[in-house]
């Protein structure tokens, strides 16, 4: 199974950035758009796992649930990776909620890591909360920079995050979530 753990976009947020990403792709070209029902923040890609390592994953996710208290968190601008280069990643970034999604994304780290047993090495790159919007496809996207820079303003409660089972199709990626994780007194 290829999984990662994640935040999904409340729907009203989902609506929020479905919209904004209308008018964004309007005369865009070479970017491959993340449809808005499939909105999330990344906290750990797990790649291809086996159901034992999952089952064994279980309990320490609940752990990391259970200590965790729901958090606002805001959109803001957007930009690029790699920022400089020729992007290969179109984003929009968080504001409000950026120290909590990525103290969440370490505790999250350390509960794979003790899941694992040494057996998934650790992720080198800092976490960097982000929301993919779109992936690119050409050698030379068409797309407009000001309106990325400038994002979506909206609002959303964070109150649980999912593990997340992502199959390959020719039509791009289906997700299902195999469990999913609430804060104390939540519900996603």
């Amino acid at each position: 199974m290829r999984l990662f753990l994640a935040v999904w976009l409340s729907e009203e947020l989902q609506k929020i950035v479905g919209k904004w990403l209308e008018e964004f792709t309007a005369g865009s070209s070479g970017i491959k758009w993340v449809p808005s029902g499939q909105l999330h923040f990344t906290l750990k890609f797990l790649g291809e796992q086996d159901p034992e390592f999952v089952t064994g994953l279980f309990p320490y996710l609940r752990q990391v649930a259970a200590a965790t208290s729901s958090f606002p968190l805001t959109l803001a601008g957007g930009g690029t990776f790699p920022p400089r280069r020729s992007p290969r990643v179109l984003w929009l970034g968080v504001d409000e909620g950026r120290s909590e999604l990525a103290a969440l994304a370490g505790r999250i780290e350390a509960a794979v890591e003790k899941a694992s047993t040494g057996g998934l090495p650790p992720e080198k790159r800092s976490f960097k909360p982000h929301l993919t919007i779109g992936r690119v496809k050409g050698e030379t996207p068409l797309y407009d920079r000001r309106l990325l820079e400038a994002g979506v303003k909206g609002l959303m409660t964070v109150k649980g995050f999912s593990l997340v089972e992502s199959r390959l199709t020719p039509r791009g990626p289906l997700y299902r979530d195999l469990e999913k994780y609430f804060f104390p007194g939540s519900s996603l």
